[in-house]
């Protein structure tokens, strides 16, 4: 996928085939995985407000923007804003470390995790392992390995636009789940106060 010409090697062009084809099956996993569990289990509260297809709509249109803005079909002002070709080596190694964040984030939290906001009987508050930091590292993997993929097509305004649609999208979605959260989970509160939203020391 791509244009090999823009790559640095048939390596590093392999190398990125590879990584998007991961991203894409770690997320098929995760659709599977969590409908099985969300199958299982009786819901107390569903207030999910959309937020699940903007996620969707969010991930396919980055990708979307990311190609098509190295693209022929690109203006040639938008084409020629690019960063330096060691950013795709860079770009690939946010790819796999979000993919590894959000697969961990979601084993984290079992069937306490569902693309649908949502609440059920036997549902716990989690804050161990990396919840003890982040409230959403699932959302912050999503967010790198998108972000990663424009990084490593190295186009600046494609780079801008996903980081500020993600970053949209992620924030409508994260506000509609703690009020949620914060409803029928009494240690929330506290459990703000102790955490980062998205990224550890930063936000």
């Amino acid at each position: 996928m791509g244009d090999m010409t823009k790559f640095n090697s048939a390596i590093e062009y392999y190398t990125f085939n590879v990584l998007l084809i991961c991203l894409l099956i770690s997320e098929i996993f995760i659709f599977f995985y969590t409908r099985s569990k969300q199958n299982r289990t009786e819901k107390i509260d569903t207030r999910d407000l959309g937020t699940k297809w903007l996620l969707y709509l969010n991930f396919v249109f980055c990708l979307i923007i990311s190609f098509l803005c190295v693209s022929q079909k690109a203006p040639f002002y938008i084409r020629k804003l690019t960063l330096p070709a060691y950013f795709a080596k860079i770009g690939m190694l946010i790819i796999a470390v979000g993919i590894c964040i959000r697969i961990k984030a979601v084993l984290t939290l079992k069937k306490a995790f569902t693309l649908n906001v949502q609440i059920s009987k036997e549902q716990q508050l989690i804050t161990n392992g990396m919840y003890k930091l982040v409230r959403h590292p699932a959302y912050t993997g999503s967010i790198l390995s998108l972000l990663g993929v424009s990084i490593v097509l190295k186009n600046i305004p494609a780079i801008l636009i996903v980081a500020i649609c993600s970053f949209v999208c992620y924030q409508i979605r994260i506000y509609v789940e703690e009020a949620v959260l914060q409803k029928y989970f009494k240690g929330y509160s506290l459990y703000r106060e102790k955490t980062y939203k998205l990224f550890p020391y930063i936000y």
